[in-house]
């Protein structure tokens, strides 16, 4: 088990690198045909929080399935995300307020909400917040607040509906958040692309697609889960093709998104895990690609920091200094990779694991313990 799942490692990695890509192919401002072609590959980048999220539905429902008879069910699961994705977030935050007379920051009472997790809501009454002037960029953490606001209240369900019949339930809860976006497409509800985005219960298609794909692994084995998925994600498949020819983009600020591909995307990403799982598969092989790997190792740091400091100016001044707007531009996205990686892995290394060691006082009896491989 603990093999097969170290091939979703590779998955996170390309995740990240979607995101990545999205957030810097579009800010290089070089206007070449090659390069805004690519750029216009990279918009659709995005994906790669849907792929996150699938992933974190599976492997957390997966852990909750195979220790919801254990007599500290709640108490060791939240034990464990604490020491998973607290200090790396508060250290962040926390860092950010250390240096305040430093950079300048320019704090205000609602920025509050991203130390509660609740960011991702409060920037729709304020999309300033996603930011702490002149430096920070705090856009990103939407997506963490998505999932813990999901892990609040997912063993809950699990623990009560951790049967085939957890299929049906999550198909009605699928069904309700699409009735809630079309509710805001259709009401004079003022951003309704974003609230659809990045607030749940209209957000949850990925988180609880790959919480049917665990399920579905559990009995038997991924290659009869990726079967029972087939024609779900041929449909979904078709559905996205043709919104691309018809729009010729995937964006997620328009109406077919919210009807159409982020439950499209949950399903393909969640058949896509389970032929991962399955040995020699050519999502396997993917996963198991030892670069692709190294990515998805350090991904939540890189997600983090990635988009963390506001680098426009070097960009320009990469341009201005190098006399070439394709060149700075280019040396600009490495340059931000290279950073990225850097901080990721040196956050990784030198603070976050002395934490994930921790988790040792919160396991689980050998007959229930969660696989070691999943690290989600």
């Amino acid at each position: 088990m603990e093999r097969r799942l170290s091939s979703l490692d590779g998955w996170r990695g390309v995740a990240i690198l979607l995101v990545f890509a999205r957030h810097y192919f579009l800010t290089n401002n070089v206007h070449l045909f090659w390069i805004r072609a690519a750029a216009g590959l990279a918009s659709a980048g995005w994906v790669g929080v849907d792929l996150f999220f699938v992933l974190s539905g599976f492997l957390i429902t997966g852990i909750l399935l195979d220790t919801r008879g254990h007599k500290r069910y709640f108490p060791n699961f939240y034990a464990r995300r604490t020491l998973r994705i607290f200090p790396l977030y508060y250290g962040v935050l926390l860092l950010a307020l250390a240096l305040t007379p430093l950079l300048h920051l320019q704090w205000r009472p609602a920025d509050v909400t991203h130390f509660l997790y609740v960011g991702n809501i409060a920037i729709q009454s304020d999309p300033s917040l996603m930011g702490i002037k002149p430096w920070l960029n705090l856009d990103a953490l939407w997506s963490l607040a998505v999932e813990e606001q999901f892990y609040l209240i997912w063993p809950l369900v699990v623990l009560f509906i951790a049967d085939r019949r957890a299929l049906r339930w999550i198909a009605g809860f699928m069904g309700i958040a699409l009735l809630l976006r079309i509710a805001l497409l259709v009401l004079p509800a003022g951003h309704a692309f974003e609230w659809n985005y990045k607030v749940l219960p209209m957000r949850a298609d990925g988180l609880l697609c790959g919480a049917a794909a665990a399920i579905l692994f559990r009995p038997g084995t991924a290659a009869e889960g990726a079967r029972r998925l087939r024609w779900p994600a041929w449909i979904a498949g078709a559905g996205i093709a043709t919104i691309l020819i018809c729009d010729h983009r995937l964006e997620f600020h328009s109406a077919l998104s919210s009807v159409i591909v982020f439950p499209c995307l949950g399903i393909l990403f969640a058949r896509l895990l389970l032929i991962a799982l399955r040995d020699g598969s050519w999502a396997y092989r993917i996963g198991k690609t030892g670069w692709l790997r190294f990515f998805g190792r350090y991904s939540y740091g890189m997600y983090i920091f990635h988009r963390l400091i506001n680098t426009i100016g070097l960009m320009r001044w990469l341009q201005e200094h190098t006399g070439s707007l394709v060149l700075g531009g280019v040396l600009y996205v490495i340059l931000m990779l290279a950073l990225t990686i850097v901080a990721a892995v040196l956050s990784y290394e030198l603070y976050e694991r002395h934490f994930l060691k921790l988790k040792r006082r919160f396991s689980y009896s050998a007959e229930m313990a969660a696989p070691a491989g999943s690290r989600p």
